[in-house]
């Protein structure tokens, strides 16, 4: 193996992001064979049981089944991609999170989750294999192989998600801006050019080219910028105060619609302490490899004028 097959081993191996709990493990060791049929695992879904939109099953899609929060894509086999959204449109200037559980294997062309606006055409690729999610000016894509896409470019943005992963979304419509989250660890900021007009109709939508794969609507909130939102940032960080709180019992509601904000938290974060000791082990050279990796694609998307972005 040369010397940059390994560097780039290295970097796979560092920036892809193990499973939420340990169900996919322990079942894959279990029976391999039965990858596809962890339906039961319920980690991460014990505090976000409010869904105020679910996936639109009345656009029919010949390579996707969809079964309330569950989507099933290429049941038989592939021969393109499948593209599903959301059955209601984002408001604007409002905020909204949703979380998705990979349910399956993540593997193939490319398997997404993002926004689209109601010009996406969602059979635009039924019949080819492609990363339809960012393809054109009216979506933003995350890709599991840890790149954002928007206008058809894609932009190195760090963490590459695998089964098991539970990719969250942070939108805020006022400000139009994107976060991502994976198993609830802020991964930062990847798109701030989302549309604020009121007359736009955004979507939230998820995509995969890979046969029998499957993914999982966990939760999906939406709130205001305010006071309140803030308050409740500041809040979790202080877990006395956050455990007084919850003892009113009309803060309750409060404190379970912004569950998600507790990410400090080792319940939530079950990979923080692997990622903080793999970082002090050694940092510089990962850095290094980080570093090596960007400059080699920098010089092969040269030529198409592919920009590359990383943080």
């Amino acid at each position: 193996m040369g010397l940059l097959s390994m560097i780039y081993a290295d970097i796979e191996r560092s920036t892809k992001v193990p499973p939420f709990c340990s169900c996919f493990l322990r079942q894959e060791r279990e029976d391999p064979t039965k990858r596809h049929l962890i339906d039961q695992c319920r980690c991460g879904e014990e505090h976000c049981d409010v869904y105020e939109w679910t996936w639109d099953a009345k656009i029919p899609h010949p390579d996707s089944y969809i079964s309330d929060a569950h989507v099933v894509f290429h049941p038989v086999y592939s021969q393109g991609t499948a593209m599903v959204r959301g059955n209601r449109a984002l408001a604007m200037g409002m905020c909204h999170y949703w979380e998705i559980k990979m349910m399956s294997p993540v593997s193939g062309t490319d398997m997404q989750v993002g926004v689209g606006t109601d010009q996406v055409n969602l059979y635009s690729h039924q019949y080819s294999f492609g990363s339809t999610i960012g393809l054109d000016e009216h979506s933003w894509g995350y890709s599991y192989r840890g790149v954002v896409l928007h206008r058809g470019r894609s932009f190195f943005f760090g963490k590459k998600y695998t089964q098991g992963s539970i990719v969250g979304v942070l939108l805020n419509l006022r400000r139009g801006t994107m976060d991502l989250y994976i198993n609830r660890v802020p991964q930062g900021q990847a798109f701030h050019d989302l549309p604020t007009d009121g007359s736009v109709k955004l979507y939230p939508m998820i995509c995969s080219t890979a046969a029998k794969s499957q993914m999982k609507l966990l939760n999906a909130v939406s709130f205001r910028e305010n006071l309140q939102y803030h308050a409740m940032k500041v809040i979790y960080r202080q877990p006395q105060l956050l455990a007084e709180l919850q003892t009113y019992p009309s803060f309750q509601a409060i404190v379970k619609r912004f569950w998600f904000l507790r990410q400090d938290d080792r319940k939530y974060n079950t990979d923080r302490e692997d990622r903080i000791s793999k970082r002090q082990q050694q940092p510089e050279i990962l850095e290094n490899a980080v570093l090596l990796k960007n400059l080699g694609e920098g010089s092969s998307k040269a030529a198409t004028g592919e920009p590359l972005q990383s943080h």
